[in-house]
C-alpha cells in the first residue's frame, strides 16, 4: 500500500479538527477517526467533544479551547496518508453507516453451533479456546471473551442476511466460514488480540533451556474484525479492534460498509488477476507459435537442402556412370568382364534414382507439407 506524508503544524491541524467533523476529516486523510483522534492526543491537540457538531447545526456555539503548548515534541507533526481509494471502492465506502443493535439472546443457528463447539473446548499455548477436535478458523479468543464474541457475531449474522448477504460455513472439520458479501466470497475472523513477550526461564527450566518455550503470551481482552483473504495490494482496511474509547460492538456498522469495500477490491483483485493471466498466456501462445514457426522454417529449410544434396549426389552418381559405360565401350573384355561391368552400371543406376528426390516427387513433396504423416508423433 503506498502513502503520502503530510507535514502540518500542531496549529494547522488544529484548525482543520474544529472546521471539519473528525470521522470527515479522517476519511480525506485515509485514516479511521480513531488513528486520527489518536495523533491529535499524542501532540496534545484538544478536539471537539461528543455533541459538538449537533449543537452547532442547531445553532448553538460550542466552547472552543484554545490550543496549549506543546507538552513532548515539536510543533510539525507528519501524517501518512494512504492512497485514495478507486472511484467504485470510495462510493461504497461512503455509504451512511448503519446503527447495528445487539440483541440480547443468541438466535443465529452458526452462531449457536460455535456456542456449542466452544463450551468443552480446550486451550491453546496461546489461552484461546479451539474446539476438542480442531479449530474455528474465524473465533479465536478466550474463554472469557467467548460470550461477548458470539453475541457480536449473532448480531453481524443477522444484520448481514437483513441485508441481503449470506453466511455460510460447512460442517467439515476446520472448515472456514465464508460471507457471501455483493456475490464474492469474503473469509473472516474474531480475534483477541494477544501480546507476545520472551519467556523468563524458571530454576526448574534453567536445567533444560531448549525444553523452555521462547514466548509467552498475555490476553489484552481486546477483539478485532479481520479480513482474512483481502489482497496485500488492495490498499482498503482489513482490521476493526476494541480501543481505549470504541468498542467492536460499535464497529459492526463501520464493519458491514467494510465487507462491501473488501468485497469489490477481492473482485477487481482477482479480475485484474485474471486479466494479466490471460495476457500471459496470449504472449505464452504467441512465444509458442513463434517458436513453432521457426522451427518448422528449419525444418523446411533443412529438408530443402537435404533434397538439394541428394539432387546433387544423384547427378554426379549419373555422370559416372556414363562415364563408366563410355570408358567400359573403349575396352576389349571378355562377355564375362562386359557382365560385370553392366551390373556395377545398373546398380549405380539405381543408387542414383534412389539418391534422386525427383524420382519419387509426389513421396518427396508429401513429406515437406505433411511431416505429421510420415513422422507421427509431430502431432
Amino acid at each position: 500500500m503506498t502513502q503520502t506524508r503530510i507535514r502540518l503544524t500542531r496549529a494547522e491541524l488544529y484548525e482543520k479538527v474544529w472546521a471539519t467533523p473528525v470521522r470527515t476529516l479522517a476519511k480525506e486523510f485515509g485514516m479511521s477517526d480513531v488513528g486520527l483522534a489518536k495523533i491529535c492526543r499524542k501532540h496534545d491537540i484538544p478536539v471537539p467533544p461528543l455533541g459538538y457538531w449537533r449543537k452547532t447545526e442547531t445553532g448553538h456555539k460550542g466552547v472552543r479551547p484554545p490550543l496549549p503548548p506543546a507538552k513532548n515534541g515539536p510543533e510539525t507533526l507528519d501524517l501518512h496518508v494512504r492512497e485514495r481509494l478507486a472511484p467504485e471502492l470510495a462510493r461504497l465506502a461512503a455509504e451512511p453507516v448503519p446503527e447495528i443493535a445487539i440483541p440480547p439472546e443468541l438466535s443465529h443457528a452458526l452462531v449457536v453451533r460455535m456456542e456449542k463447539l466452544l463450551a468443552q473446548g480446550k486451550e491453546t499455548d496461546k489461552k484461546l479456546i479451539v474446539p476438542k477436535n480442531g479449530v474455528l478458523p474465524h473465533l479465536l479468543v478466550s474463554r472469557e471473551q467467548i460470550p461477548r464474541s458470539l453475541r457480536i457475531m449473532n448480531a453481524l449474522f443477522l444484520a448481514l442476511e437483513e441485508r441481503g448477504q449470506s453466511v455460510s460455513w460447512s460442517r467439515e472439520e476446520e472448515a472456514a466460514l465464508t460471507l457471501a458479501v455483493d456475490g464474492e466470497m469474503v473469509r473472516f475472523c474474531v480475534l483477541e488480540i494477544t501480546e507476545s513477550v520472551r519467556h523468563v526461564l524458571t530454576p526448574d527450566e534453567q536445567k533444560h533451556p531448549w525444553m523452555a518455550p521462547k514466548w509467552d503470551y498475555k490476553l489484552t481482552g481486546k477483539l478485532q474484525f479481520r479480513v482474512d483473504n483481502l489482497p496485500y495490494s488492495a490498499g482498503v482496511r482489513g482490521t476493526w479492534s476494541d480501543g481505549k474509547c470504541q468498542r467492536l460492538e460499535k464497529c459492526i456498522g463501520d464493519f458491514i460498509i467494510g465487507l462491501r469495500v473488501a468485497a469489490a477490491a477481492i473482485k477487481k483483485n482477482r479480475r485484474e488477476t485474471e486479466e494479466r493471466e490471460r495476457r500471459w498466456e496470449e504472449e505464452r501462445k504467441q512465444k509458442e507459435e513463434q517458436r513453432r514457426k521457426a522451427a518448422e522454417h528449419k525444418r523446411k529449410a533443412e529438408f530443402v537442402t537435404e533434397l538439394m544434396r541428394n539432387r546433387g549426389e544423384a547427378e554426379n552418381v549419373r555422370i559416372f556412370v556414363k562415364a563408366l559405360a563410355e570408358c567400359a565401350g573403349k575396352l576389349e573384355m571378355s562377355s564375362e568382364e562386359k557382365g560385370d561391368i553392366q551390373q556395377v552400371v545398373d546398380w549405380t543406376t539405381k543408387y542414383a534414382d534412389f539418391l534422386d528426390p525427383l524420382s519419387d516427387l509426389p513421396d518427396s513433396i508429401a513429406e515437406f507439407v505433411h511431416p505429421e504423416r510420415r513422422y507421427p508423433w509431430l502431432n
